[in-house]
Order: structure tokens, then sequence, then C-alpha cells
């Protein structure tokens, strides 16, 4: 996926996606709770964050695991209708 103008790196590796991730709940970013179906009984959390210059936002799901963060997605969403 392509990171926003003006970056240096034009695709989001997987420590860039991190500190994106990582900006954005620092910046009050809305997450929201989901069940999980794998492992079943278990929570996720997901967040819709608009980042040009994609046109639809990107979709973002984590598990939070005993010791660590784990990345569930990150993709671009076409939840709402997009192509």
């Amino acid at each position: 996926m392509r990171m926003p103008q003006g970056s240096f790196d034009t695709h989001f590796t997987d420590v860039s996606a991190w500190e994106c991730i990582a900006r954005q709940l620092e910046m009050g970013h809305e997450v929201e709770t989901v069940a999980l179906r794998k492992p079943p009984n278990a929570e996720g959390y997901v967040m819709h964050m608009q980042i040009p210059p994609n046109e639809h936002p990107v979709y973002v799901k984590v598990q939070l695991s005993k010791d660590k963060i784990v990345g569930r997605s990150f993709h671009i969403s076409y939840r709402d209708g997009g192509a």
C-alpha cells in the first residue's frame, strides 16, 4: 500500500505501518472493539484511518495477547461501497 505523498519511501513497511498506527492512536483516533472468529471468544481492535493519497480508508485490526500486540490486518478498506 502506498504511503502519503512527501514520504521518503513509497510503500509501507512493517515498521512504518506500526509507526502510522501508533501516531494515529496518540492523536486519539477512534478504535472499535470487535469479536474475532479466530481464536473464538477473543477481542480485536479496529481503526479505519484516512491516509492520503488513498481514496478509501485504511483498515487496521490488531489483537492484544499476553505480552504483545499482533497485527491482523492493514489494507485499503472498500467497506463503504468503494471499487
